[in-house]
């Protein structure tokens, strides 16, 4: 019973001292609340540097950038042989300023009897951008004279 008077009375002559009083040995001494640390300093100004060159980029485009229609380039890829016929990997390259939607592509294969035709829509393709896509043929393309095109597409904008 004494320990617990004796530690009751310390406790509040504890919470009667001022906070400087009941700091334990000579010089310590806490920083104030209100100091942020340099490394969260440096932080935010990565991360501020990073904001500000993101809507700078967006908005040089957005004044400056090319406004040109879609310009597709269709290019043959690979050709794989499937059991129902041969796979012509094609990728679709937008070279123009503008972005596309629902690219008809078209292959013609020729040089083994009458000519072959097979066409694909690939949905979008965004400018400066590619897009792949498949065609196939009864015919093997490699031994035939192929020709990709872009047929159409519409505006995306």
């Amino acid at each position: 019973m004494a320990t617990t008077t004796r530690t009751r009375a310390a406790a509040k002559s504890a919470a009667a001292k001022p906070a400087s009083a009941r700091r334990k040995g000579p010089g310590r001494t806490r920083p104030p609340k209100d100091d942020i640390p340099p490394l969260e300093w440096i932080s935010a100004a990565v991360g501020l540097l990073c904001a500000l060159v993101a809507i700078g980029f967006v908005g040089w485009d957005a004044l400056v950038g090319e406004r040109s229609p879609p310009s597709i380039e269709v290019r043959l890829v690979a050709v794989t042989p499937t059991p129902h016929g041969f796979v012509a990997e094609v990728e679709a390259i937008n070279h123009g300023g503008s972005p596309a939607a629902q690219v008809a592509i078209e292959g013609v294969l020729s040089g083994q009897g009458e000519p072959e035709t097979a066409q694909a829509t690939l949905d979008y393709i965004p400018e400066q951008s590619r897009a792949d896509g498949g065609l196939v043929f009864e015919h093997d393309p490699r031994v035939g004279r192929l020709v990709l095109r872009a047929k159409g597409f519409a505006d995306a904008s």
